[in-house]
């Protein structure tokens, strides 16, 4: 066997492994509206731009501020969060690769520092919260014996592994200050300060053996990690008008102040006739990260006893960009052999919408039920950069209640999540002879949901 043909069969599987690698994750980094904010609008699936009536708004609309009736001290919301992804076929024809995770998602704290700001009418919050946070956490082997393998291969046997480790944190803290405009009007602005970090590393090897004997393996190791600091502004409308409540915001692209990184490379390649090495650590790099323009609307209808809620948001595409910025680095061997190492990235433009039922029950005891959908921001043709790693549009279904008890509004509630995605680029990878083979990522998610807000506003 030609060492031609060694290199593209092998270029195969590292192919197959690394797509595999960087898609398939329980982080949920493509996605603008994974997490909810506050107990009640938790329970309405996040669907409050034109309806939230409590300290959140600093978030979900700063305008509503000045005509929110419930600003308590502080707002907290803890959801336990069961979540399972699987790549169907991602390693060949019944082989599923996956991974779950469980645990405490992040949530926010908030409050008002003052409210009588200019002549009593200005009202002044600050707010902290996690806007994404997560782990990326993958490992799988696949085995390909002679009945597996392209029957023009010469080959007897192959194996490839990989291994796929990452964590991002997306921290937002702001001050809000929001004005009424009379009884019925409210406009505000939110300035956030944003800290984004992340690692990741991936690993990944593969060896061939031909009919004859002789074999090629190969070792492809990378990784990075970065800090950035960046800055943006929520601004927000809110309205009331009988039965009526309605509200529009702007979320300006976020504009980059500092950061940066470091990125890593080895690669190994020994056969019986070849022979490749290129290892390379560069440190001190230029990062950073990029935020989307964003505009939503909403509005709330109260009828009887029940309150029908409805919000809608557009999020811009992000044009590809460095996250970390390389150098070029020269291969030990060959001599010839040159690589840049840098980190791009790139976002579609997505919709997001929900709709949400509230029904009080009597005085103290109100049931929510709700809808809403999360799609992501990556499709075939993004540049992923092992950043944004799941392509699946989720669904989610949210019921709950809340009630009074002394001074504390307590909230319980639990949500439903699914969504699947064929991974087309991997599939004509690994298709081979079977043409209705497909590679398919699957989503499941469960959370429970416990919710108070103190009653010191």
């Amino acid at each position: 066997m030609t060492t031609r043909l060694w290199c593209g069969v092998l270029t195969l599987l590292v192919a197959g492994a690394s797509l595999v690698a960087v898609t398939p994750a329980t982080a949920q980094d493509a996605h603008y509206w994974t997490l909810q904010y506050g107990p009640r609008s938790a329970l309405l699936g996040g669907a409050v731009i034109g309806s939230v009536d409590d300290v959140s708004a600093t978030y979900y609309n700063p305008g509503a501020i000045a005509l929110a009736s419930d600003l308590a001290f502080a707002v907290s919301t803890d959801v336990f969060e069961y979540a399972a992804i699987t790549l169907e076929d991602g390693g060949g024809e019944g082989v599923d690769l996956g991974t779950t995770k469980s645990g405490l998602r992040p949530s926010m704290v908030a409050g008002t520092i003052s409210r009588d700001l200019f002549g009593g009418s200005g009202i002044l919050a600050y707010s902290a919260l996690t806007r994404s946070r997560g782990t990326q956490d993958l490992a799988g082997i696949v085995l390909l014996a002679t009945e597996d393998l392209p029957p023009d291969a010469g080959l007897s046997d192959a194996v490839g592994s990989l291994e796929f480790n990452g964590q991002y944190n997306d921290f937002w803290g702001g001050l809000t200050y929001a004005q009424d405009l009379g009884e019925h009007f409210g406009l505000g602005v939110t300035w956030y300060g944003a800290i984004r970090s992340q690692r990741r590393d991936q690993k990944s090897s593969a060896a061939l053996v031909s009919d004859e004997g002789s074999g090629v393996s190969e070792v492809d190791n990378s990784g990075g990690k970065y800090t950035a600091l960046r800055t943006l502004f929520k601004l927000g409308a809110s309205f009331k008008a009988g039965a009526v409540t309605g509200g529009a915001t702007l979320t300006t692209p976020s504009i980059h102040i500092s950061g940066g990184g470091e990125l890593d490379v080895f690669r190994s390649t020994i056969g019986a006739d070849t022979t490749a090495l290129l290892a390379a650590v560069q440190t001190d790099l230029p990062a950073e990260y990029r935020s989307p323009l964003s505009i939503g609307a909403g509005a709330a209808w109260r009828i009887g006893a029940a309150r029908l809620h409805g919000s809608l948001e557009w999020f811009d595409s992000v044009d590809p960009y460095v996250v970390i910025q390389g150098t070029e680095i020269q291969a030990q061997v060959p001599g010839t052999e040159t690589l840049v190492l840098n980190a791009v990235h790139e976002q579609a433009s997505v919709t997001n919408w929900g709709l949400g039922l509230e029904y009080a029950l009597n005085e103290k005891t109100s049931g929510y039920i709700s809808f809403y959908t999360d799609d992501s921001n990556l499709d075939d043709e993004i540049e992923r950069a092992g950043l944004s790693a799941l392509p699946i549009d989720i669904r989610t279904v949210t019921v709950g209640m809340d009630f009074v008890l002394r001074s504390a509004l307590i909230t319980l509630g639990v949500g439903y999540g699914w969504g699947s995605e064929l991974d087309q680029t991997l599939t004509d990878v690994l298709r081979q002879e079977d043409e209705d083979f497909e590679a398919t990522y699957v989503y499941r998610g469960i959370k429970l949901l416990f919710g108070f807000e103190v009653g010191l506003g």
